[in-house]
């Protein structure tokens, strides 16, 4: 079967969880014997990575304008699409997913569509936005085989939000790699017990609530640091400011963007990660912790509710006030964190396997050309 995948971008820097998605979800349908080539607007080390196994990468660069603008080939992209039995569509509020859904339609291509979360935009939209969902998204969605949520929760407000059949929306959710938690045996350099956020120094991934939460207890666990993870996105001269201001500059370290080696050891060395995003599809991260048997202490706007239930972690809401209480907790019960870890690894390994969801989604793309062949 060939597959064709686009993205915004494949640099693990700029692209975020859903670059990575895009590269995993490559790497392994090439593993299970499918021929895969991925568009993108943004090239990167991600794309580099990919071509390296042998994986077609066409990356279109882009300007930024109003929106991101595409420099889109189109005889490229048309033998692309052509090429292709089924095509997988990441992201929402962007050109290149607008392209090839016309193409894949009018070469009678079935695709697969999924906003990764990117819907909640439409809640309270700009005008741009609005018009940029009227004359192009309510095409790509109409005419969408399948559209993919990443949760139940997602499915569920897709289904409402848009008055879809149930078998119009499935679930193909986040994964991790079952040996994550080996790549890297090298000492740490951060000695003291620490919190852990990973992500984006961006308002949507809500670093400031966790900071202002940390803040608010560091006096009461003076032996625990928090550690911040992540490229800059604009936040990260007024986090250090305030943690000046409160005088917390030896309890709180930022070291900006890290590679998969150096994250996966700082997952396995944490107390507990924090995920205090204000909108999230499904935390990658969380995912990434509980592969190494680190606890997870995340909001509920994470689409990932199940840690709780299975004594993963804490689920707060997305305030201030909710993870100081979460931190509270988790840290006045530090001798359960083992447990609470070793709890989220068996749920993470026995559920969230990329071969386990790549077989899931190979099995939706047989059921979209199955279709389109009645």
């Amino acid at each position: 079967m060939n597959i064709l995948l686009t993205t915004i971008s494949l640099d693990s820097q700029k692209g975020g969880g859903t670059a990575e998605r895009t590269r995993r979800l490559a790497a392994h349908l090439a593993a299970k014997g499918c021929r895969c080539e991925i568009a993108t607007m943004q090239d990167g080390d991600l794309a580099e990575n990919l071509r390296q196994r042998g994986i077609r990468v066409y990356a279109t660069g882009s300007v930024r304008l109003r929106f991101t603008v595409p420099f889109i080939n189109p005889l490229r992209l048309v033998q692309s699409v052509r090429r292709a039995d089924a095509v997988h569509i990441l992201g929402y509020w962007n050109l290149l997913s607008v392209a090839t859904a016309f193409l894949a339609s009018q070469f009678g291509k079935p695709y697969a569509f999924s906003a990764a979360g990117e819907f909640v935009g439409l809640e309270h939209p700009r005008p741009i936005a609005r018009l940029f969902h009227i004359l192009f998204g309510k095409r790509v969605i109409r005419h969408a085989s399948l559209l993919v949520a990443v949760t139940p929760l997602e499915r569920g407000q897709i289904l409402e939000r848009f008055r879809l059949a149930e078998d119009r929306v499935a679930v193909v959710p986040n994964g991790v790699e079952e040996d994550a938690e080996a790549v890297s045996h090298s000492p740490s350099r951060l000695e003291a017990p620490y919190i852990l956020f990973v992500g984006r120094l961006a308002e949507v991934k809500g670093p400031d609530l966790l900071v202002q939460a940390f803040a608010d207890v560091a006096s009461e666990y003076g032996d625990v640091r928090l550690v911040i993870a992540g490229p800059d996105f604009g936040m990260r001269s007024s986090l250090e400011t305030f943690v000046s201001e409160r005088r917390l500059g030896d309890r709180v370290v930022f070291t900006g963007y890290l590679g998969e080696i150096e994250r996966s050891e700082l997952y396995r060395r944490a107390l507990l990660l924090a995920v205090p995003s204000r909108a999230e599809a499904m935390s990658l991260v969380a995912l990434e912790a509980g592969v190494a048997g680190t606890p997870v202490l995340l909001t509920d706007q994470c689409g990932f509710d199940e840690v709780e239930r299975i004594g993963g972690g804490l689920v707060v809401s997305a305030t201030v006030e909710g993870l100081r209480g979460g931190l509270r907790s988790m840290l006045a019960d530090r001798h359960s964190l083992d447990e609470k870890g070793r709890s989220l690894q068996t749920y993470v390994r026995g559920e969230f396997t990329w071969p386990l969801i790549v077989d899931r989604l190979i099995s939706h793309f047989r059921s979209m050309l199955a279709n389109r062949l009645d």
